[in-house]
């Protein structure tokens, strides 16, 4: 079987982590399609993408749509994977079509809602074979707005970048802080880790929009991290933060699994899907309100032995319920083949009755 897969490949992004597991796979031949302009260490949108955007139509300014057209044509695989594009048209899909008529497939890690896809995007629900979804609770929607197939996938880490480092691998900021979060602002972030500073706790935060001058005394703020260098940051806290973002009501996230794999002891959202996926007080420990939060940081960094045993029990738990990318990529590909099949039926029915 072969794949075009289209994505920002830059290193570390979760695109090419997906992309490698299923170039990995036996039978399935993957053809690279790297979508620019994506690494978020990269130059901000122009000012005109960005005024097209909150216009709610976006501007293909990296001519994504024709590009995806043009490999098409070039190298005709059975399946088109598109993951996460915010760019993509319906007509562009139709087009496909006549492309020797490849298997469709979206993949996103993010909330369908509007303020990550907006109208040109949510247009093409129906064009789809596949739609792989990470959220639950999209699941209703996108089959209410006429997709085809949704399957959902799990979160996952990658077995080469996640993983357990050693002092010696991360150098002299290895646990140097009590605490330590990695992602975007947001508002009810920025309150959590000023209120583990105001308590008396140390916090390093890595990541973007985060303005210094409004965090409290013991909080460091530096640059987003990616790749191995992101690897090493989750290690520079004795206890990891897994905050879910509001804004896309997340149940989970990828980072969840990222640093169970990376054996860090986690302090996370308590939700329905961490527990489904994490036993808490085992595994990970989930707090519920301000009152928790802070009684468990503080449990946590009380007892090295109990910390030690809860990263522990959910590095084993990744490998044991099958959380990789590797395990990840055994799902969609039989997916994959199972929508290839169902064409080719329908195709070799459709000849048979002319």
């Amino acid at each position: 079987m072969k794949l075009l897969y289209e994505g920002p490949m830059w290193s570390g992004s979760t695109v090419l982590q997906r992309c490698e597991a299923l170039e990995a796979m036996a039978g399935v031949d993957v053809v690279r399609l790297d979508r620019p302009g994506n690494d978020p260490r990269g130059p901000r949108p122009s000012l005109y993408q960005r005024v097209r955007w909150k216009l709610g139509w976006p501007a293909d300014a990296q001519h994504e749509n024709e590009a995806i057209l043009d490999a098409t044509a070039r190298e005709r695989p059975d399946v088109v994977i598109i993951d996460n594009s915010r760019m993509i048209r319906r007509g562009t899909l139709r087009k496909l079509r006549e492309l020797g008529n490849p298997t469709l497939v979206y993949y996103t890690p993010d909330d369908i809602g509007p303020h990550n896809l907006r109208g040109q995007v949510r247009s093409t629900f129906p064009e789809w074979d596949v739609f792989f979804t990470t959220k639950t609770y999209n699941i209703p929607e996108l089959t209410a707005r006429g997709v085809r197939r949704v399957v959902l996938i799990g979160k996952a880490f990658d077995p080469a970048l996640h993983r357990p480092l050693t002092r010696k691998e991360v150098g002299e900021d290895f646990e140097r802080w009590d605490l330590v979060f990695i992602g975007t602002y947001e508002k009810e972030r920025r309150d959590g880790v000023n209120l583990l500073a105001q308590q008396g706790m140390s916090v390093v935060v890595y990541g973007n929009g985060w303005d210094a001058s409004r965090l409290a005394a013991g909080v460091d703020l530096r640059p987003a991290k990616v790749g191995h260098d992101y690897t090493c940051a989750m290690h520079t806290g004795k206890v990891a933060l897994c905050f879910l973002r509001k804004l896309n009501g997340d149940q989970i996230t990828q980072r969840t699994m990222e640093i169970a794999a990376m054996a860090r002891p986690m302090l996370a959202n308590k939700t329905d899907e961490h527990d489904a996926h994490f036993v808490d007080g085992l595994e990970y420990v989930g707090f519920s309100n301000d009152d928790e939060f802070l009684e468990k940081a503080r449990f946590l960094l009380s007892d090295d032995s109990q910390r030690s045993r809860i990263a522990a029990a959910a590095n084993s738990r990744c490998w044991t319920s099958g959380y990789s990318t590797t395990d990840r990529a055994v799902q969609m590909v039989a997916e994959l083949v199972k929508a290839v099949d169902q064409r080719a039926s329908k195709a070799a029915r459709k000849d048979g009755g002319t």
